[in-house]
């Protein structure tokens, strides 16, 4: 096993990388960022820097919305104008959810795998971490239409393994810009495994049916801060404890596509709803990390549980007693 920085030779690009032309006219293959609709889709192009950089772009829709504090009031200091479509702005204006944050970096790094790094079609991109940190008083204003997103990429702590032409596991770390004005960062390392790898690690889980929760209680949509009651991610048991359990298994944005296992995504904001019934703040979700360290199943209960911590919530995702993922939130008070 060794370890390399090499990656596919970057195109030639102007003495200025910035002047790179992006196009936001039409999305990437859906295929390429593991999504089966197309409105899905947030990446619309990309161009590939010297020393492991990319710029990409993305979009950034209005209508996406997984919390009910997705539109927040802006604070002090914030240039309701900046990043909008349309350049206007209020008192109270509405941002974009910070989920998208994390959805971003999810399709940046699965993209740039199979794009740029060589990665087949056929290999089966793992998210083993994912996380954001969002400027509140830089944050692009919800316009008419969606928000055009710079992504600038840098590849990262790339490992290869003989006889495999692609990098096994590699890290992205992303800065977000809209008009011109830097908002954001995001983080994730991705895992490459072939099919091969992919079936042995499932194994007889790949084909587990999600455990019932019709003898549960559900939080209402209010206690957790979701739109609607298809929004919401929990239930809890007979003793109290809260169980992973959306209850809709064909949410457009958590369900795009059949899982053999809970996705990451539901697991984030499983752990954002727990920190709301745990007593945060009502807020925005300004920034989170989330490690995976295995697969979460469908055929055993899934526990959450979130706890204060000084900078923020810490959660725990548990599984058989095994912790399968964990890491930390941070919110920003509506004002």
């Amino acid at each position: 096993m060794t370890e390399s920085r090499s990656l596919a030779p970057p195109e030639a690009v102007p003495e200025d990388p910035e002047q790179l032309t992006l196009s936001w006219d039409s999305c990437v293959s859906r295929a390429l960022v593991h999504r089966n609709a197309v409105a899905e889709v947030l990446l619309t192009d990309a161009r590939a820097l010297p020393d492991g950089r990319f710029l990409l772009a993305a979009q950034w829709p209005r209508s996406y919305a997984t919390s009910a504090t997705s539109t927040s009031t802006s604070g002090p200091g914030t240039d309701p104008g900046a990043g909008s479509a349309s350049g206007a702005g209020s008192a109270s204006a509405e941002r974009h959810d910070p989920m998208l944050a994390a959805e971003t970096i999810r399709q940046v790094g699965l993209y740039i795998c199979q794009r740029f790094l060589g990665a087949p079609s056929t290999s089966k991109p793992v998210i083993r971490s994912v996380g954001f940190q969002l400027d509140n008083s830089a944050e692009p204003v919800v316009g008419y239409g969606a928000t055009d997103v710079l992504c600038r990429a840098e590849v990262h702590d790339v490992r290869h393994v003989d006889d495999v032409p692609w990098p096994v596991a590699l890290s992205v770390r992303i800065q977000f810009s809209a008009a011109g004005r830097e908002f954001g960062s995001a983080f994730g390392r991705v895992r490459v495994l072939s099919e091969e790898e992919y079936d042995t690690f499932r194994g007889p889980n790949a084909a587990a049916d999600p455990v019932p929760d019709t003898v549960h209680g559900r939080p209402s949509p209010t206690e957790v801060s979701v739109p609607s009651p298809g929004d919401v991610m929990l239930v809890r048991d007979p003793a109290g404890a809260l169980l992973v359990a959306p209850a809709d298994l064909r949410h457009p944005r958590f369900f795009d596509h059949p899982s053999d296992h809970v996705p990451g995504m539901v697991l984030l904001e499983a752990a954002r709803q727990a920190a709301c019934l745990a007593g945060a703040t009502p807020g925005r979700l300004n920034g989170c990390h989330m490690q995976a360290l295995r697969f979460t199943e469908w055929n055993a209960p899934v526990h959450v549980e979130c706890a204060p911590a000084e900078d923020g919530w810490t959660f725990q995702v548990t599984q058989g007693g095994d912790t399968t993922a964990s890491g930390t939130l941070s919110f920003a008070t509506n004002r």
